[in-house]
């Protein structure tokens, strides 16, 4: 855009504070808003959402008009029109009403992104103001055209929501004044609450992070000093005090690293929040209706992570409503509630946080998902054939894979699902389907709740030490050679009701096995490692222990190298390398 079409408010070097400051509490108003309008559609006679909806459209009015902003000011002061009738009890919220709120709120998020990358308003919104103009006369001479009462074919539903919804036997307009002395009084009592709060540059909050990961380092050769001197002056008084030392420093630097990290920690509910409304409106074209419940949006994980878990999210969403839940009508025929239901739901699991996403749908058909990847030619009909279930429902996981019958703007399970695979890879993740068909599918992802200081397994291969990430690791395993079988020439185990292949270290980095004689042992220690669906044994020699360790850059010296995510310092000293596991996997389908 031309500086002429930018507002000379936005670009004042003067107001930059402030302009920032107004995009992040508006943008911070809007995510509650998204929330709160979907929640006004279950509890449309709730007075205290109404006024709490009418509030958040009155704040921006006011912001943006002190600005000098023109379009903001205009709809949200149209909004505000229709919401001051209703929550005066003059109006019942009819699906009319709610779609052109909905508009409004639409049109608002669209020009405070103009306002935020191009510092102008410059967006066209004739047609929504002109819908909510004829929405309000309409209103005003008492013949609106449609009131139809609301009856949405979607609920979204939270597991637990803490706003005390009105009984339905109550006055509406007896409700909504008896709540103005208890408004005056949080409104009152808000500024108290945000003296609690700062905001701080998340670059401030990285360098902190990177402090205290050299401290880490510092603490754990602490401790290994601290141990060697224990040893060899044992029984005297400095022995004593340098122990009790280093284990006060560890203890210290432990409680520091934990503050750090959940300074960077948000609740999930961030990205949680804003799902109600796309189920809303994918229900809507599909003619489907859909009970979106919501668990754990309580759970806190780090804000890189939130930043990069919501596109997958998304498919993942879409395609359990489109191509998971049924049409009411085959819903009723097979003895189901005509409304289906998706789970949305988080916890942690020690340093690990769980997301899983659920229907009640049809489910996955094993037979269907071996025969669609055999007809679009993804895999041979005799390779399916030494699948296990888990594998064969995997296939869903490659680049062009659907089972969708049809084209659709929703797609279908599998339409995008190599991109959920290639984002939850990135961040070190693993997942993992269950699905009954006819019943139900989940789909889990195990994701690290940091991405810079990580727990790793320390094991010993061929004389050297490596770190596996432990967001990687599933289990480990003591076996006898007995139990090792091969399948096509490649070495397997058999674990439970899968086959797991075996690798060992040298083949995980070459890609190829590099003619060392490996001598099998009476027992055998495997590491089960995975990355999104894929799933591999290492065999290692000795398994030394799990340790919180700090990812450090190999230096533009070595540069990048294949399969190694960077390396971390030991507490005798020692440089040790960290495995990048889903370079490692992708080598290995590359090769295979």
């Amino acid at each position: 855009m031309s500086e002429l079409n930018q507002n000379p408010t936005l670009i004042d070097p003067d107001m930059k504070e402030i302009v920032e400051s107004f995009l992040i509490e508006t943008k911070e108003i809007l995510e509650k808003l998204d929330f709160d309008l979907l929640e006004l559609e279950k509890r449309p006679d709730d007075a205290d959402l109404l006024n709490k909806i009418f509030r958040s459209f009155h704040t921006i009015k006011g912001t943006s008009g002190f600005l000098g902003l023109e379009k903001l000011p205009l709809i949200t002061h149209k909004c505000e029109d229709i919401l001051n009738k209703l929550r005066k009890g003059e109006l019942k919220l009819s699906i009319r009403l709610m779609d052109g709120i909905i508009l409004g709120y639409d049109t608002i998020r669209e020009l405070l992104n103009k306002i935020e990358f191009e510092q102008n308003e410059d967006y066209d919104i004739s047609g929504a103001a002109a819908s909510l103009e004829v929405l309000i006369g309409e209103i005003e001479n008492g013949n609106l055209l449609d009131e139809t009462p609301l009856a949405i074919n979607t609920t979204v539903m939270p597991n637990e929501f803490k706003s005390e919804a009105m009984h339905p036997n109550e006055n509406t307009q007896g409700r909504a004044d008896s709540t103005n002395d208890e408004i005056a009084k949080k409104s009152a009592a808000a500024p108290q609450t945000n003296e609690n709060t700062i905001r701080i540059d998340v670059n401030r909050l990285d360098a902190l992070l990177d402090i205290v990961s050299e401290l880490v380092l510092g603490r754990n050769r602490l401790a290994e000093v601290s141990a060697k001197f224990g040893i060899e002056h044992e029984g005297t008084k400095y022995s004593k005090e340098f122990g009790e030392v280093a284990k006060q420093i560890d203890l210290m630097t432990t409680e520091l690293q934990l503050v750090v990290m959940k300074l960077r920690m948000i609740k999930i509910a961030k990205i949680f929040n804003r799902y109600p409304r796309l189920v809303r409106d994918i229900s809507k074209e599909m003619g489907k209706e859909v009970e979106l419940i919501i668990k754990g949006e309580e759970t806190e994980v780090d804000k890189n992570l939130i930043e990069e878990i919501n596109d997958p999210l998304v498919h993942l969403i879409r395609n359990s409503i489109d191509h998971g839940v049924e049409g009411p009508e085959k819903r009723i025929k097979a003895g189901k509630n005509k409304k289906g239901k998706v789970t949305l739901s988080a916890e942690h699991l020690g340093n690990n946080v769980i997301i899983t996403i659920e229907d009640d749908g049809n489910g996955i058909d094993p037979d269907v998902i071996r025969e669609k990847a055999i007809e679009k030619g993804l895999i041979t009909r005799e390779r399916t054939k030494e699948l296990s279930r888990q594998e064969v429902m995997a296939l869903i996981f490659l680049p062009g894979f659907s089972t969708a019958e049809r084209v659709s703007n929703v797609s279908g399970r599998g339409v995008g699902m190599d991109v959920v695979k290639t984002n939850v890879a990135k961040l070190r993740g693993i997942i993992n389907i269950e699905s009954e068909p006819g019943i139900r599918t989940k789909i889990s992802l195990k994701l690290p709740l940091t991405l810079a200081i990580i727990s790793g397994m320390i094991v010993k291969v061929d004389g050297d030490f490596l770190v596996i990430p432990l967001g990687s690791v599933i289990e480990v395993l003591r076996v006898n050679k007995n139990q090792l079988y091969s399948v096509n020439s490649k070495p397997v185990i058999k674990l439970r009701d899968s086959v797991l292949p075996l690798v060992t270290l040298d083949h995980l980095l070459t890609g190829k096995v590099n003619g060392k004689n490996h001598e099998e042992k009476e027992w055998q220690y495997i590491v089960e490692i995975g990355v999104a669906e894929k799933r591999y044994g290492i065999k290692v020699d000795e398994l030394i222990g799990q340790q919180e360790v700090v990812i450090k850059s190999l230096g533009s010296y070595l540069g990048k190298i294949d399969g190694v995510a960077g390396s971390t310092i030991m507490g005798d000293g020692t440089v040790v390398m960290i495995l990048d596991v889903n370079e490692l996997f992708i080598r290995m389908e590359r090769n295979s």
